[in-house]
């Protein structure tokens, strides 16, 4: 890496960057796809451009020590530097394998009275899941790679022609009562 800290008169740290590394701050400055790489790019070119340690802290709404360590970690690393370690952050409570296991089967196989899973019924099932909002349940499964849809109670069609077009199966269910129209 071209990058290295100096000391400058005033006592503060400088950041000196070379020709190509001064082009990729720059570059994710601007177009990096995540909102914290933007912001350590910036730190850092502030940084390299002679700014205060304090001042680019209290313009970014960060901690000074944050920002030492982001230069550390760039002179280091490069800008894969910016990138957040595995293991860092909340970890995660819901288990994967259980709900997986869970929604392969009926909620009635749970003593629920009902034939269709609701976010709110995964959440009281689910051991990982308890306590959980709806909202939480949602974030959950949309990380397991689920989407939940509210189940249809009827059949819909806007259009004006769907009683004809739906055919003679239809029929057939309605004359043995096994549809229900309401």
């Amino acid at each position: 890496m071209g990058a290295r800290v100096s000391s400058s008169a005033e006592g503060s740290a400088v950041l000196e960057l070379n020709e190509a590394d001064r082009a990729e701050i720059g570059r994710l400055m601007r177009h990096a796809p995540k909102p914290h790489i933007r912001l350590k790019a910036t730190a850092i070119w502030n940084l390299s451009r002679g700014k205060r340690l304090a001042d680019v802290a209290e313009f970014l709404g960060v901690s000074q020590a944050s920002i030492r360590a982001w230069a550390k970690r760039f002179c280091e690393e490069g800008a894969a530097g910016f990138e957040v370690k595995p293991g860092r952050g909340r970890p995660v409570r819901a288990c994967a394998e259980e709900i997986e296991q869970i929604l392969r089967q009926s909620p009635r196989a749970f003593n629920l009275n009902q034939t269709r899973w609701t976010l709110r019924a995964l959440a009281k099932t689910a051991p990982s899941l308890r306590g959980f909002s709806d909202m939480g349940v949602s974030k959950a499964l949309a990380r397991l790679g689920y989407r939940y849809k509210r189940g249809q109670p009827h059949l819909h069609s806007p259009d004006p022609d769907y009683e004809a077009k739906r055919g003679s199966s239809w029929q057939r269910f309605e004359k043995s009562g096994l549809i229900l129209e309401t």
